[in-house]
């Protein structure tokens, strides 16, 4: 496929790969002058895609992307959170490790969500990563989870930065295609924006299906609070997007009745959520992880009569869907399953992979051998 590199806001064009355009110093993204919509049916990740992405040099992939679209009190949601960091930034780290030549090792400044999902993206790839944290802006959480992965850390800021990349865009833009390929009819979409590199994202897929033929781009809606700075915004307003100014107190009231129903977002996502409940209609709120989960466990905490079933009748019976589990069970809630299937697997006694199913993306769990 034929692809070059354009400056986002100059419309400066390069054959070559930048990250800021050489002219006005702006964010670059990567188009193609010949899409044609192709989908790898039987692909349970974002390269479902690959024909419509950047040429990889070796594919890295946790299978991201493909996450649910559904209705949690009415309201439409992108579970992002289903991403292995929990975060939507796992498709553009797949497409960027993926797709560049990088070095044996990686120096970044910290930057919340990125670096936890980077840094493993990098790791995956056999890359050494190294980085610089401003303890002040750290959240505790990251620190620590950067800390098991093995990553090296330093004190300190030097001005490294692998976020806004054009590869990054190319990741974002899949949930366009995903909410294209889940639901025929969307009113709109509400992105939670800061910098504005996830709302472009998703509107440049929109543009691309399209331009392709496939359906009319939804309204695109960025949900904020405050007094939005990013130059970006105002490029995304120049191109139909709408900003949505949500109400502080309502964000939190958002946030505190997602996790009450176990989904630990990010503040700036409930936001999102919260600007649905306003909207109505069938317009979809864009939610990504806080990562919380991941410290609500004892590794030294003995197994509970549920976890000890369950691994009964996987090793009785073999590889198996939650939902298949929870029909062998009497007295189980599913989300019961779920939450001890999800403890099980961060231990390390129950393994779990992805497989395509009748057009959607379901999760098989195991013993493993040995």
């Amino acid at each position: 496929m034929d692809r070059i590199f354009r400056c986002i806001s100059c419309g400066y064009t390069s054959a070559n790969y930048s990250t800021r355009c050489p002219v006005c110093g702006f964010i670059m993204e990567t188009i193609s002058r010949d899409l044609e919509w192709s989908v790898i049916e039987e692909e349970p990740s974002i390269w479902r895609y690959e024909d419509l992405l950047p040429a990889s040099k070796g594919k890295i992939s946790l299978s991201e992307g493909l996450t649910p679209l559904r209705r949690l009190e009415g309201i439409l949601i992108k579970d992002e959170t289903k991403n292995p960091t929990s975060s939507y930034v796992d498709r553009g780290s797949s497409v960027l490790v993926s797709c560049l030549q990088l070095p044996a090792s990686i120096e970044m400044d910290f930057m919340q969500d990125v670096t936890v999902s980077l840094s493993t993206y990098f790791l995956k790839k056999g890359i050494r990563v190294r980085v610089n944290i401003n303890p002040e802006g750290t959240e505790l959480t990251e620190l620590l989870y950067l800390s098991k992965l093995g990553v090296e850390i330093r004190f300190g800021s030097r001005d490294k930065t692998v976020y806004e990349s054009p590869y990054m865009i190319e990741g974002f833009k899949t949930i366009s295609y995903e909410i294209f390929e889940q639901k025929e009819t969307v009113d709109g979409v509400v992105v939670p924006s800061e910098t504005g590199i996830l709302a472009y994202g998703i509107l440049k897929g929109f543009f691309e299906l399209e331009e392709m033929g496939l359906m009319k781009p939804p309204n695109l809606f960025l949900a904020y609070h405050g007094e939005p700075k990013a130059k970006l915004l105002q490029i995304l307003e120049d191109k139909g997007a709408k900003l949505i100014e949500v109400d502080a107190d309502k964000a939190l009231s958002s946030l505190v009745d997602l996790a009450r129903r176990g989904m630990y977002v990010k503040p700036i996502a409930a936001m999102a959520y919260s600007a649905v409940k306003e909207l109505g209609g069938e317009n979809i709120a864009v939610l990504t992880g806080s990562g919380i989960r991941k410290w609500f466990y004892e590794e030294d905490k003995p197994l509970t009569d549920l976890q000890n079933r369950i691994l009964g009748i996987l090793r009785d019976r073999g590889e198996m869907t939650a939902y298949q589990i929870w029909r062998n069970m009497e007295e189980v809630t599913l989300q019961g399953v779920y939450k001890a299937l999800s403890k099980l697997t961060e231990l390390g006694l129950v393994k779990s992979r992805r497989v395509m199913s009748k057009r959607r993306k379901i999760r098989l769990y195991s013993v493993p051998r040995g």
